[in-house]
């Protein structure tokens, strides 16, 4: 059986000091900065590529709807000896499918069939990437010290990311979204690069083939123990389908708002990181385990506020950009607070399985909500598009306002 991470006391210190956890970060960070150049290109390519916003959600919709397949690869990742092998890969792969769009829009030889085609091939690979990077820290790390872990994570990625945001918006202004595929490219083989080193040995699962180890991950959702996790479930459906419509109403606010779409739509984007890279912060230093309710309460009213906000004509670029800052902040909140819990709260060979499977609920949800924000965008006012985000989120902190189950999470 492997060894469990030592105890330690959460210091940043002492997380600094760990070889692997550096390692793996300093990896997931590059697929962080190239998944922003990927996630800044994509939309905006497929708009100026059909001027449909239906194409958008589709392509979205194509992207998340994947995403959600992760619970049925969850249980060969949580079984992986060494959840190195899965990046090694998964990397790769997807470099060479993201060389291949790249070359494509550039060539002016882009069919829908092979945009979606490569976008559901590097989607499906996530999925087992996604699932790994649930597991790791709690395999690197010990429990006091996920929260700051995650705090110092997304600090770094966030810092880089934005640095991913600017050239992935002067290289779409510049040399158009191909450009951006091929530095997501670059990204993906520099953290195959500093990945080889790493080790993430996990703990010894008692023999079973991969029907036992999916109903095992399924089973705590069941039962008096699985009350928490299948109020979260119930939650994650309805904040799936609205948490992405502001990938659309970024896209709509930067085209109708403001004259330069392109300019624009980079200053928002790089606002909204910032916001979560400042709450990350603040979430570390708080540590709020026994508070996980809390925040996510906080962030559901509040998110819903922002986003009514954010869609108002009267800030002007600079104010905007403020607004979808602090929406970036408390969006970020509820994310880690939620991935976390999970990490911190359960069996770490059980990590993959229970965040990918109540991801089933929530990219359910999103992948519809992508499609149909996308569909609206070409109907709807900026507005409407906003309020409608607006009661969602205040729907969500309502439910879970009203529930005991919102404020027994902690770990």
């Amino acid at each position: 059986m492997a060894a469990s991470p030592p105890p330690a006391s959460g210091g940043y210190r002492e997380i600094l000091r760990n070889r692997n956890w550096l390692l793996w970060q300093t990896s997931y960070t590059a697929t962080y900065v190239g998944y922003a150049v990927y996630a800044i290109a994509i939309p905006w390519f497929a708009y100026r590529f059909s001027s449909n916003f239906l194409i958008v959600g589709l392509v979205l919709f194509v992207e998340v709807g994947i995403y959600t397949l992760t619970f049925l690869v969850a249980p060969l990742v949580d079984r992986a000896r060494d959840k190195r092998t899965i990046y090694l890969v998964c990397y790769p792969a997807q470099a060479v499918a993201a060389v291949a769009l790249g070359l494509a829009i550039a060539a002016g030889s882009v069919s829908l069939f092979l945009l979606f085609g490569l976008i559901a091939f590097i989607s499906f690979l996530w999925d087992f990437t996604w699932a790994a990077n649930n597991v790791a820290p709690r395999l690197l790390l010990g429990v006091d010290q996920l929260f700051r872990a995650s705090g110092l994570g997304t600090t770094l990625e966030g810092g880089t990311q934005l640095v991913g945001y600017a050239v992935g918006a002067f290289l779409i202004v510049v040399y158009g979204p191909g450009a951006d595929m091929l530095l997501y490219a670059a990204l993906l083989a520099a953290a195959t690069a500093v990945v080889i080193p790493l080790s993430i040995p996990s703990p010894q699962m008692p023999p079973g083939g991969y029907l036992d180890d999916f109903r095992e991950g399924w089973k705590y959702f069941v039962g008096s123990a699985g009350r928490a996790l299948r109020w979260l479930a119930s939650m994650e459906l309805v904040r799936g389908f609205f948490s992405v419509a502001p990938s659309v109403l970024i896209i709509v606010a930067a085209t109708r708002l403001f004259v330069g779409g392109a300019s624009a739509y980079g200053v928002l984007t790089v606002a909204w990181i910032v916001g979560g890279v400042a709450i990350a912060i603040v979430l570390g230093e708080w540590n709020p385990r026994h508070r996980i309710g809390s925040v996510l309460i906080a962030s559901a009213l509040t998110s819903g506020l922002l986003v009514a906000l954010a869609v108002l004509p009267t800030w002007g670029l600079y104010g905007d950009a403020f607004v979808w800052a602090l929406l970036g902040a408390s969006e970020m909140a509820y994310t880690i607070a939620f991935y976390v819990y999970l990490r911190g709260a359960y069996p770490s060979v059980t990590i993959g399985r229970i965040t990918s499977n109540l991801y089933l609920f929530n990219g359910t949800t999103s992948s519809v909500g992508v499609a149909i924000f996308g569909a609206l965008a070409d109907a709807w006012s900026l507005t409407s598009l906003g309020v409608l985000t607006a009661i969602g989120f205040f729907v969500l902190g309502a439910f879970l306002v009203s529930s005991p189950e919102t404020r027994r999470l902690m770990f």
